[in-house]
């Protein structure tokens, strides 16, 4: 797999050792493209000889007035270096190949939080047993203690914006970690340490300030939290499974808790076979009916009053009659009077269990979401 640094980094290296050394250098990847140089030109035959020294079994090679270096990176040959032979003989070879560590340890550098990211990922994912966890947590830095794990859905794609703001406000170097899931979802992990409000304002905290830093919409769910590595998966399931209930029965909220996900917790493990064939039991005929907007503002604000017919004509601005005949005009249509507790319950259950329904049938996504 091939490494990646940024070009700036590579640049300011190789002028570095040439400012040290006094001789050019060029990098490029093993299919031969140029990463950096402090050549302003190269002639196009030596860029061709770098792919066939690539190719070759030789570890170095002098052409033209070129040394030609092999880098190899975790046993894999990645780079190819090119350092100017300035007729130093053995000099200009030794100064080639301690560039070529340079370069190395740079690699290794960028490559060490990456490996800590995919043995994090792995981790959320289940993909190791209790034994091999305990034998792979050496190979991060993160130390023993209680953390918390938030899942951030966004409402748009992910940007640099986004990745840098949260780094800066909540991620301590080495003790939390931010691990990307896709292009709309990110995992903080955060050491209890850190929090020094409920979790519950950290979520939101989260939220706020994506919307005013990053101008970006975003969802948080979250759980308990775990107090030792081998907990990570079932925290990181639980915290998916707040977020996923919480963002399709609820408009208005943004942070889910999964202790407190209420009927969504029961509804969300329906099949459609179940959804459908409660539907047919309460709404008979009705299953399919859909009510307009007119209609739906009236059971929301009817419901939020607790049934109160007066205190709802009095908030839509309407007569108390008026209300009687939209609501008579409802159950015509469902076939319930929610006027009545009973018939409200089984309404507002009936329309969790569509919701739901739909949610399953639109969705592409795999049931159990793995980490890529």
């Amino acid at each position: 797999m091939e490494q990646r640094l940024p070009g700036k980094k590579l640049a300011q290296a190789l002028k570095e050792m040439k400012q040290i050394s006094r001789m050019d250098f060029v990098l490029f990847n093993k299919k031969g493209k140029m990463l950096a140089s402090t050549v302003p030109d190269l002639e196009e035959k030596v860029q061709e000889l770098v792919v066939l020294f690539a190719k070759s079994m030789a570890d170095s090679q002098t052409i033209q007035n070129w040394i030609f270096l092999k880098i190899e990176i975790n046993d894999q040959t990645e780079n190819i270096l090119l350092a100017s032979n300035n007729g130093a003989g053995d000099a200009s070879y030794v100064i080639g190949q301690m560039a070529c560590c340079q370069i190395r340890n740079l690699y290794l550098a960028a490559q060490e939080p990456t490996n800590e990211i995919n043995f994090l990922r792995q981790l959320l994912n289940g993909e190791f047993s209790e034994q091999q966890i305990q034998e792979k947590r050496h190979q991060i830095r993160m130390k023993n203690g209680t953390y918390m794990i938030f899942v951030i859905q966004f409402a748009d794609e992910q940007n640099e914006i986004i990745l840098e703001m949260l780094k800066n406000m909540f991620v301590v170097y080495g003790v939390d970690y931010l691990i990307d899931v896709d292009d709309k979802k990110m995992v903080l992990i955060k050491n209890v340490r850190g929090i020094d409000v409920e979790n519950d304002q950290f979520a939101r905290r989260i939220i706020d300030n994506l919307q005013m830093e990053a101008m970006c919409n975003a969802w948080v769910g979250y759980t308990d939290a775990a107090e030792d590595f081998v907990l990570f998966h079932e925290k990181y399931r639980q915290a998916s499974m707040a977020l996923k209930v919480g963002m399709v029965f609820s408009d208005d909220e943004r942070v889910f808790y999964y202790r407190r996900l209420g009927l969504g917790r029961l509804i969300s493990q329906l099949s459609v076979e179940m959804c459908d064939l409660f539907l047919k039991e309460v709404l008979g005929d009705h299953a399919d009916m859909e009510l307009d907007e007119e209609a739906m503002a009236t059971i929301r604000q009817l419901f939020d009053n607790n049934l109160n017919i007066s205190e709802t004509a009095r908030q839509l601005y309407i007569h108390r009659n008026t209300l009687v005949y939209r609501l008579e005009r409802i159950e015509k249509k469902i076939g319930l009077d929610i006027r009545t507790f009973e018939d409200a319950m089984l309404f507002k259950i009936a329309m969790m269990v569509r919701t739901h329904r739909n949610s399953i049938l639109g969705s592409c996504q795999n049931k159990n979401e793995v980490i890529e």
